[in-house]
């Protein structure tokens, strides 16, 4: 049977992201711009969160963490994607996770560890350094975070000074059941896999929009213009 992965994508939003009250990522004013804090011990400028994101986060991240502690052995972590609208439709710009085990063995991954309370990781979203909310904001501020991050700036900031966005920037998360079917039908995907077959499945459909650097080719623009891909309805998905 061939799907498009349009239809898989769409499939997926559909099953899991509401759309219609969508969840923004950043705290801002009317006009956009994003409101900043003072963080660490230096008190750097950082970009707040929103804070309905960091309440959900928190909350999704803390079903993780009583999942560990229990031994329960329901959720593998938390899958979570930044992304814009257009009209009514999802633009996914990044696709991550945040794995319930560290690097190695049963341990809690030190990304979930007090994740009620901390802000410096917060699953991946701190605002710590080597962490998105951390490094994007030295991109911002300081033009001194990693590489990956001035794409992040050039493509959702209209400007850096003040920090406003070219449109509303959203998030979600969903913290990722054992055995829950993929974006594949009838495939039950463990969460890393998962991930790279969100970014696989995004990047065909909106390759220039993805933020996305692993999972991608490591030169997406050439690939997807070799390949034909564009942001259209018709890409295919060969049988599988």
């Amino acid at each position: 049977m061939t799907h498009t992965k349009r239809a898989l994508w769409e499939r997926w939003v559909d099953r899991f992201v509401d759309a219609a009250d969508p969840i923004p990522l950043f705290e801002t004013t009317d006009d956009g711009t994003v409101q900043t804090i003072e963080y660490g011990r230096s008190n750097r400028p950082v970009l707040e969160r929103g804070h309905r994101m960091e309440r959900v986060l928190r909350e999704a991240g803390g079903r993780v963490v009583a999942d560990h502690e229990r031994q329960a052995g329901r959720y593998e972590g938390l899958v979570y994607m930044m992304y814009t609208l257009d009209d009514d439709a999802v633009v996914p710009r990044y696709l991550g996770k945040c794995g319930k085990f560290g690097a190695s063995g049963t341990a809690l991954n030190s990304n979930l560890k007090s994740v009620e309370t901390n802000d410096g990781k917060l699953a991946r979203w701190g605002y710590g350094r080597y962490y998105h909310f951390g490094d994007l904001s030295a991109a911002v501020f300081s033009d001194d975070g990693p590489g990956k991050y001035d794409q992040w700036v050039s493509e959702l900031f209209e400007s850096a000074d003040p920090p406003r966005l070219r449109e509303p920037v959203y998030f979600w998360v969903e913290p990722w059941e054992v055995g829950t079917e993929g974006p594949y039908p009838d495939t039950r995907p463990y969460l890393e896999e998962l991930e790279y077959q969100l970014i696989g499945i995004a990047f065909e459909l909106f390759p220039e929009r993805l933020l996305n650097t692993e999972g991608v080719p490591t030169n997406p623009e050439a690939y997807a213009k070799m390949r034909g891909w564009t942001d259209r309805e018709d890409t295919r998905l060969s049988d599988f």
